[in-house]
């Protein structure tokens, strides 16, 4: 019962994202436009915010992509949807979009240094995606490793 209470928040938290998200989008460009704001935080997300745009509206689908996929693993774990092939397609599908987003924020970083100056927060962040990146593969090989085992296990009996 506690593991089903911890997946419903975990949704809820994803929905939440979801939210999130879009609200991002729309505030993006008009936080960049608070350039005569009296809040320090404003001034910087206008004066960085005009490299940053373009980089962060690539890798929004991804990120939808992304949680439309978590969404997914989690209501397969919901009705006990565990050790199956969907959620390794699942898991490689989420990999996939943290390495794109990865790439487009290294890219972003090198156009940045080279035409501009550089933001060093851009390159940190695609460290960030790379590394989970990583994480969600080896997770994913744990399980498909696990289904083989659960396979193997069947055949067994």
């Amino acid at each position: 019962m506690k593991q089903n209470k911890s997946v419903m928040l975990t949704l809820s938290t994803i929905k939440i994202c979801y939210v999130l998200l879009a609200a991002s989008v729309i505030a993006f460009p008009i936080l960049m436009k608070a350039q005569d704001g009296d809040w320090y935080y404003f001034v910087m997300i206008a004066v960085h915010g005009r490299y940053l745009i373009f980089p962060f509206y690539l890798v929004v689908p991804a990120g939808y992509i992304a949680l439309i996929c978590l969404d997914k693993i989690l209501c397969n774990i919901k009705v006990d949807i565990v050790f199956d092939k969907k959620n390794i397609k699942l898991l490689n599908i989420i990999a996939r979009c943290c390495l794109y987003a990865s790439a487009v924020g290294v890219i972003s970083y090198v156009v940045i240094v080279v035409i501009y100056k550089s933001i060093e927060t851009v390159i940190l962040l695609a460290i960030g995606e790379a590394f989970m990146a990583i994480v969600v593969r080896v997770v994913r090989d744990v399980l498909n490793k696990a289904i083989k085992i659960k396979e193997e296990n069947e055949l067994t009996i």
